[in-house]
C-alpha cells in the first residue's frame, strides 16, 4: 500500500519556515515528507518512515521528495518570491549510496537552482554508527557546494566530538530541549552553553521545535536568532505555505500565537514569565559568568542592554565576548572589583565604568552598573548586572565643572586685581537678602563666605556706621535702584564711593546687585 502510493505520487513535501526571531525575516524552509492520501488525510512520517527503512526504499522516497522540493523552490523563484534555500533531510543510508552526490547535483541542474539552494540535513546519530564512511560522505558532499546541517543536535550521546569531526556548516538545536519538564533548569543552562559554544567557532545554531512566545524570548537572549517551531507554523502544505508566508503583505512576527503558559521564575528557566520580565521591565540587563581565566562573558541579554550600547544581536556576536576587553584599563579594575564585593558580600556591588568605544565606531560610553552573584558553579561565578547610561549625566558634569574651574579662575584674576586697586566687592541676592563678600571682605572685615539677612549683620559689625542711612539704600536697591553714594565705612569712618547695579530676571522684576566699594582718596 505504501509502496504503491509513493509509486502514485502520494508522498509529497510540506514545509515549516525558519525565521530570525531579531528582524522578522524568513531565513530558511525545511522541507518534511507528507503522505497524501487520496482522501485527503495527511499521514505523518512516525507512520511510514520505519516501512521505507525496513525494506530498503527510503533512498527511493527520499529523491522523491528532493525532487519535489526543487520543483517547488523552481516554481516560487519564477513568481518572483525571494526564497532562500530550502533544508531537506537525508537519512544514514542515503550516505551510503554511492549515486547521492550526482544525483542531487542533477535535479538542482534540472530546476536551474545553484548547489546553495538546497541544504542537507544529517542526524547525529548516523555519525555513531560508521564514522568512517559516514565522515567521507560528508567531505564528498561537501566538496560538491552542499551546505550540510546536524539535525538533531544534543540527542546523542557523542555531540561534542561529533561536532568536533563533522565537516557540518549549521548546528540544528534538538527540540527535546525546550520541550521536556525543566524543573531545575538544566535544559535552558545547556542551551546557554551550546549556543555560545557554536558561536565561538563561528557556526549559526537553529532552534527546532520552538511552541511559546517564552521559549523564543528565551533563545534570542541566549543569542540564538533562528528558529522554527509551532509557534512559528506547523509543516504546512505548499500552497499554504505560498498564501501564508509568500503573497501575505504585511507579514510580523507578532502574527505567531501561542498557548499561555505560567511557570516559576529563574533566569535560565526557558518557559519562565521571568524572560517577560528580563526582556521588559528591569532596563538594560544581562546574565554575565565569570571563569577561572577571569573572563567576563554576557550568557543573556535584554533588548534594553543592546538598545543602550548601540548594537545590534548581530553586532554583538561579532564583538569580543570578554567584557572586560570593552573598558579602559582603570573601569576595568573597577567592574573586576565590583564582581568580587558581590561575592564576598552576598550584597549588590555598583561601580561607574567607561568604555572608549561601545559599538565599535567611536562611541563612548559611560555606565553605572549594578552586580548580584545569582550562582556559583566549579570555576564559574554567575551575575546579574543591570546598567545605566550616565553619558551625558557624565558630559553635563564635566562641562560644568570646567565652567565653574572658569569662573573660579577670571575671579581669581578678579580678585587679584581688586587687592591692587584697594577695592571691595560683593553680590547680593535680592530675593534671599544672601550677601556674597569677595575674598578682600573676608580677610579685612571679617565676613564669611556667606552673610544672611544682608545689611543687618554688616551695619551690627559697623562695616556701615551710619546704618540708617545704609537701609534706606537697601530699600532702594531693594526697588530696582542704582546706586552711587559716598558713605563711610568701619568704625574709623573712611569715606568710601559705594555703587550698587541691579540686574533684573526675565519677568522684569529686581533679582541681583552686584556693589563695589572704592576708597575716596583713590580718585584723588
Amino acid at each position: 500500500m505504501k509502496l504503491q502510493a509513493l509509486r502514485e505520487g502520494q508522498f509529497v513535501p510540506f514545509f515549516q519556515p525558519q525565521f530570525n526571531y531579531v528582524t522578522g525575516a524568513l531565513t530558511g524552509i525545511e522541507a518534511l515528507a507528507r503522505w497524501v492520501k487520496q482522501d485527503g488525510t495527511v499521514v505523518y512520517p512516525k507512520e511510514f518512515i520505519s516501512y521505507f527503512e525496513d525494506n530498503g526504499l527510503i533512498y527511493d522516497l527520499d529523491k522523491c521528495i528532493w525532487e519535489k522540493t526543487c520543483i517547488q523552490l523552481a516554481n516560487w523563484r519564477s513568481k518572483g518570491y525571494a526564497i532562500p534555500s530550502v533544508s531537506v533531510n537525508v537519512s544514514r543510508r542515503d550516505l551510503y549510496n554511492d549515486e547521492l552526490p550526482g544525483f542531487l547535483c542533477s535535479i538542482l541542474d534540472k530546476y536551474g537552482l545553484d548547489v546553495t539552494s538546497l541544504h542537507l540535513e544529517v542526524t547525529e546519530s548516523a555519525y555513531t554508527e560508521n564514522t568512517t564512511q559516514f565522515l567521507k560522505a560528508l567531505e564528498l558532499l561537501k566538496a560538491h557546494g552542499f551546505i550540510m546541517e546536524m539535525d538533531d543536535f544534543g540527542s546523542g550521546y557523542s555531540s561534542l566530538c561529533a561536532l568536533k569531526d563533522m565537516p557540518v556548516d549549521v548546528i540544528k538545536l534538538d527540540g527535546d530541549f525546550l520541550s521536556k519538564d525543566d524543573s531545575s533548569s538544566r535544559c535552558g543552562k545547556i542551551i546557554t552553553a551550546v549556543v555560545y559554544m557554536a558561536h565561538s567557532i563561528d557556526m549559526p545554531v537553529i532552534a527546532e521545535g520552538v511552541e511559546t512566545k517564552e521559549e523564543a524570548d528565551f533563545l534570542k537572549t541566549v543569542g540564538c536568532r533562528f528558529m522554527q517551531g509551532y509557534y512559528f507554523s506547523k509543516p504546512v502544505s505548499a500552497k499554504d505555505f505560498e498564501e501564508t508566508f509568500l503573497s501575505k503583505v504585511g507579514f510580523e512576527m507578532n502574527d505567531f500565537h501561542d498557548a499561555e503558559r505560567h511557570d516559576r521564575i529563574d533566569f535560565f528557566d526557558l518557559n519562565s514569565q521571568n524572560t517577560l520580565i528580563f526582556n521588559s521591565f528591569v532596563g538594560g540587563a544581562a546574565i554575565i559568568t565569570r571563569g577561572q581565566n577571569g573572563k567576563v562573558r554576557a550568557v543573556r541579554l535584554n533588548d534594553m542592554f543592546l538598545k543602550l550600547v548601540g548594537l545590534s544581536r548581530e553586532d554583538w556576536a561579532c564583538r569580543d565576548q570578554n567584557l572586560l576587553e570593552w573598558f579602559d584599563g582603570p573601569s576595568a579594575a573597577l567592574f573586576s572589583n565590583a564582581l568580587d564585593s558581590a561575592i564576598v558580600t552576598g550584597e549588590e556591588a555598583s561601580c561607574i565604568t567607561f568604555s572608549p568605544d561601545v559599538d565599535g565606531r567611536g562611541r563612548e560610553f559611560w555606565s553605572h552598573n549594578r552586580l548580584r552573584l545569582i550562582a556559583q558553579k566549579v570555576g564559574l561565578d554567575v551575575f546579574y548586572l543591570n546598567i545605566e547610561d550616565i553619558t551625558e549625566r557624565v558630559r553635563l558634569s564635566r562641562r560644568n565643572q570646567n565652567l565653574l574651574k572658569a569662573i573660579e579662575e577670571r575671579e581669581d584674576i578678579f580678585m587679584n586685581a581688586a587687592e591692587q586697586v584697594n577695592m571691595f566687592f560683593w553680590k547680593y541676592d535680592i530675593k534671599t537678602k544672601d550677601m556674597y563678600p569677595c575674598s578682600r571682605c573676608q580677610k579685612y572685615l571679617d565676613l564669611p563666605k556667606l552673610v544672611r539677612n544682608y545689611p543687618k549683620p554688616a551695619i551690627d559689625m559697623c562695616i556701615f556706621p551710619e546704618g540708617e542711612h545704609y537701609i534706606d539704600i537697601m530699600k532702594r536697591v531693594d526697588n530696582g535702584e542704582d546706586i552711587d553714594e559716598v558713605m563711610p565705612l568701619t568704625s574709623e569712618r573712611v569715606p568710601f564711593r559705594v555703587r550698587y547695579t541691579v540686574r533684573r530676571d526675565a519677568d522684569g522684576n529686581p533679582s541681583v546687585a552686584y556693589a563695589t566699594a572704592l576708597p575716596i582718596d583713590d580718585f584723588s
